[in-house]
């Protein structure tokens, strides 16, 4: 095992506490969406409108958790159900004017609060961070992935 292994698993799991802290004691972090509407919403703004199980598995999440999740999100408004114009029996999730009203708002506080946390930093420290991360994000969802075959 690699000796820095041990310190960027403590680094990781620090990273979560201190995340989670902050936006719970951020204050213009309240009213925002929490974590899964945000990535539910970011989802179907980015791609468009999609079939539970789409979502679940772009979320990695078993599809009884994201049905959870999207009927929260109708309720407050945040989305629609209709049918699959391909597939009338298959319904599709998409993001309401509501929904995209909130998640701007989620997205420019959260901006808000990166751009004071990096404000600091390089523009390249930035990018290697953000590549980084993302590298980190793929060997995780790799990992799982390669586990369950």
């Amino acid at each position: 095992m690699d000796p820095a292994i041990p310190d960027v698993e403590r680094q990781v799991a620090l990273l979560l506490r201190l995340a989670d802290r902050n936006r719970r004691r951020s204050r213009r972090l309240e009213g925002t969406l929490e974590r899964s509407a945000y990535l539910t919403l970011s989802r179907l703004d980015e791609h468009g409108p999609a079939g539970l199980h789409e979502i679940a598995d772009h979320l990695r999440l078993d599809a009884s958790t994201v049905t959870r999740q999207v009927l929260q999100l109708e309720e407050a408004g945040f989305v629609e159900r209709g049918r699959d114009e391909a597939d009338a029996r298959r319904s599709v999730i998409a993001i309401s004017a509501a929904g995209r009203d909130a998640l701007e708002h989620s997205r420019a506080a959260r901006w808000e609060v990166y751009s004071d946390v990096l404000g600091s930093w390089t523009s390249d420290e930035l990018t290697s961070l953000a590549g980084s991360l993302q590298h980190l994000n793929a060997s995780l969802d790799a990992s799982i992935d390669k586990k369950r075959g």
